[in-house]
């Protein structure tokens, strides 16, 4: 009769240190999956707020020319403006890259910490910004790669990264394509490189 108490007693045991350890894990998940969209949250409120969104305005007068682009007194394009244009674009740059390595950690986490559908939420998110930057990326370097404003715009490794984000959330496209092609064609002239 004891060695069959003990046994029912060490079943049960084994039951609740399983049930208690499964509880433990999906709370455990709980928290990583509410820790996960916090993460997407504070990087689409650094894309979208704030300096960030000064810097996407600036850089989108700066391509349309609404601004920045007017002639000076002495009737000469006017470089008014590039240090401010340059601040921008270098502040949503590294924007993009924060975004690349928060949205990295995710992925890295997904096998253990179910950050999957954060990652999902994340690049719905993102895409359209992600698709219409890519967009217009080139011309806006190009303005800014004016002789009388950044020749030698210094930009390659921020902008590796961007088109990596570009085509691990909303695939590989011509103008991610067309930036590689230019930093590496810069690259090998020793234009941009530090």
């Amino acid at each position: 009769m004891v060695d069959w108490l003990s046994s029912v007693v060490a079943v049960v045991s084994v039951a609740i240190a399983v049930y208690a350890a499964y509880w433990a894990r999906r709370s455990a998940r709980g928290t990583f999956a509410h820790t996960a969209y916090e993460l997407v949250r504070a990087l689409h409120t650094d894309l979208t707020t704030g300096a960030t969104a000064q810097a996407r305005d600036v850089l989108e007068h700066f391509r349309s020319g609404t601004r920045y682009h007017g002639p000076g007194r002495d009737g000469l394009p006017q470089a008014a403006g590039t240090q401010e244009v340059l601040e921008a674009y270098f502040a949503l740059l590294w924007c993009f890259e924060r975004i690349l390595i928060g949205r990295r950690s995710l992925t890295k986490q997904q096998a253990w910490n179910d950050t999957g559908p954060a990652v999902k939420f994340l690049d719905d998110l993102l895409t359209w910004h992600l698709q219409r930057w890519s967009e217009r990326w080139q011309s806006v370097r190009a303005a800014l790669k004016a002789p009388d404003r950044v020749p030698d715009l210094r930009d390659h490794d921020s902008l590796g990264s961007f088109c990596d984000l570009v085509e691990e959330v909303a695939g590989p496209n011509e103008h991610t394509a067309l930036l590689r092609a230019l930093i590496h064609q810069e690259s090998e002239q020793g234009v941009g490189v530090t």
